[in-house]
């Protein structure tokens, strides 16, 4: 685990996630600094949508979509269905700036 000092202001700007499986697929939404983002997948069709304060921000289709979500949750096997874990990753690759990311997945 990486010290506390090193992580600390990524988890001082995400906070509060809510997961919500579908038939469809799934979604992670998080607070950032006083905003609402949320990561949706389709599981049917592949397409990712990145939402803030319920406007897209970013929407991505097959392949692009499994590029963005690989590039941001690593080895983490997800194959063609992201866990919420992956999904969470790509809203700090996506939302947060670079400073804040160092030394967090």
């Amino acid at each position: 685990m990486a010290p506390s000092h090193e992580r600390s202001l990524a988890e001082q700007q995400i906070s509060g996630m809510e997961e919500q499986q579908s038939s469809n697929g799934r979604s992670v939404t998080v607070q950032i600094n006083g905003r609402t983002v949320s990561a949706e997948y389709s599981d049917q069709t592949g397409q990712l949508l990145l939402r803030e304060d319920g406007a897209i921000v970013q929407e991505w289709y097959p392949p692009h979509s499994w590029v963005a979500i690989a590039s941001a949750a690593g080895a983490s096997n997800w194959g063609t269905r992201p866990s919420s874990e992956d999904l969470q990753a790509l809203i700090r690759n996506e939302m947060l700036p670079a400073a804040q990311r160092v030394g967090y997945r």
